[in-house]
């Protein structure tokens, strides 16, 4: 691609949400190889993020949105934790009863957030954006253009720490600071780090996130057989 297609009209969110959408399928065209597109790709999504963020306000409605996604991903972080235990308990059993079993496992839960079509997004009564923000398509890109971050949350857990009872260590702290730590938000009583990553680590912006419907766990099992 040459350099005018990198530039962008004004730094409105249509403008700025026309050119995520071109860059996304310029990349998509390449099989997703041309790092200078996705390189692009990413400023844009950052400064659509701070472009809803500079001008958005917690208002009780966005601020209920919030409180509902942190909730969520709360929830869906300690649910998986609590069948990875259970599968934990499961495979031990299985290794004491068979001696072919292997000698070692390990367990890795993965956290993020999902977004498999127009139901993983609310439509809320009020649109802070104006109308002027396509949040599907917009949820659609984020999830593909993620990376790092598709995945907000990593546990590993091996012979020698599963003692520890799948613990979150990340609940010993309150992670409401920064964005966060807003004057509106100190009703929300606690947020978790998985919320942190989200509002801080991500491309994805407020208008984004109080939408969010849907998260996604997944859990993998490692057998390490060394007989």
């Amino acid at each position: 691609m040459n350099e005018s297609a990198f530039e962008i009209e004004s730094f409105e969110i249509p403008a700025l949400e026309s050119k995520i959408v071109e860059l996304y399928e310029g990349y998509l065209e390449s099989a997703l190889q041309d790092e200078d597109i996705f390189d692009c790709l990413t400023d844009c999504l950052q400064m659509r993020k701070e472009v809803i963020n500079e001008a958005i306000e917690f208002t009780p409605i966005i601020v209920s949105q919030i409180e509902r996604v942190n909730s969520l991903l709360i929830s869906t972080s300690s649910n998986a934790l609590l069948k990875a235990k259970m599968m934990d308990w499961q495979l031990n059993t299985l290794k004491k009863e068979y001696d072919n079993f292997g000698d070692d496992f390990s367990i890795e839960i993965k956290l993020g957030i999902a977004y498999k079509g127009e139901n993983s997004i609310l439509t809320l009564d009020t649109d802070e954006n104006e109308g002027v923000s396509n949040y599907q398509a917009m949820a659609e890109i984020l999830q593909a253009s993620s990376g790092q971050f598709y995945c907000l949350r990593r546990f590993i857990f091996s012979a020698s720490d599963r003692g520890e009872s799948f613990k979150d260590e990340s609940l010993r702290q309150n992670w409401n600071f920064g964005i966060l730590g807003a004057p509106e938000l100190r009703g929300i009583k606690y947020m978790g780090y998985a919320t942190h990553l989200l509002f801080t680590d991500t491309n994805y912006s407020l208008s984004d996130i109080i939408r969010i419907n849907e998260c996604r766990s997944e859990i993998m099992i490692s057998w390490n057989n060394k007989g």
